[in-house]
């Protein structure tokens, strides 16, 4: 592909992190000696924190307050960063293979830019990302904006700027938004195969690592 951009996003589209968001969920519950189902995990990456505790309130008669039961997930998902999450195969690759091509870089995450630090640095990818934006500095991936912030630090053609993601809704976005899309599929965001090949274009799966040709 023709690329001079790309604006990646991190969890799910680099790292294997989605795993862990997934089951944190459940852990927390358990921890509070809450029963739980197959669902949990699914109705809070679907969901959000917010919907999620008003859901565990009202079905699972969850006592904590909201910034305590926050408090303790990502407390519980910052060791995980710091120890557990693993890049994607072949995403290593892919970004020294863009950068010695000239292609240039940012990262645009809705993960705090604390925890986007220490884990680029931890597993040595720092040095691909000279600009990082976040969306609670930059705005809600359900609007353009952070993507057009990218695209200006970037100043590369809108047309030959890729924007890396895993999730339906950030597509369908950028899409929206007149951007090249890399759909990089992840099973742990119970997304649609179809509706995710609908709004890229190029589509990536596990096994793909991201072998991508670049002009």
């Amino acid at each position: 592909m023709k690329i001079k951009g790309a604006i990646f996003d991190l969890d799910g589209t680099l790292l294997n992190s989605m795993e862990h968001w997934g089951a944190v969920a459940p852990e927390f519950l358990e921890s509070r000696g809450l029963s739980t189902d197959d669902d949990t995990g699914k109705r809070f990456l679907e969901h959000g924190m917010a919907s999620w505790y008003k859901w565990c309130v009202e079905n699972l008669g969850l006592s904590e307050d909201l910034d305590t039961t926050k408090k303790w997930i990502y407390d519980t998902m910052e060791s995980k960063y710091e120890t557990l999450v693993t890049l994607k195969d072949g995403a290593k690759e892919l970004l020294q293979r863009l950068t010695d091509s000239g292609v240039k870089i940012c990262l645009a995450t809705a993960t705090d830019r604390p925890t986007v630090e220490k884990v680029l640095a931890r597993l040595g990818i720092a040095k691909y990302f000279p600009k990082i934006f976040t969306c609670s500095e930059s705005g809600s991936k359900r609007e353009t904006k952070i993507y057009n912030t990218a695209l200006e630090y970037l100043g590369t053609p809108k047309d030959e700027t890729y924007i890396f993601e895993d999730a339906h809704y950030a597509l369908k976005t950028a899409h929206e938004g007149g951007f090249k899309t890399v759909c990089v599929f992840d099973k742990n965001v119970y997304e649609s195969k179809e509706e995710m090949r609908a709004l890229c274009d190029v589509y990536l799966e596990a096994e793909d690592r991201y072998n991508i040709v670049i002009e």
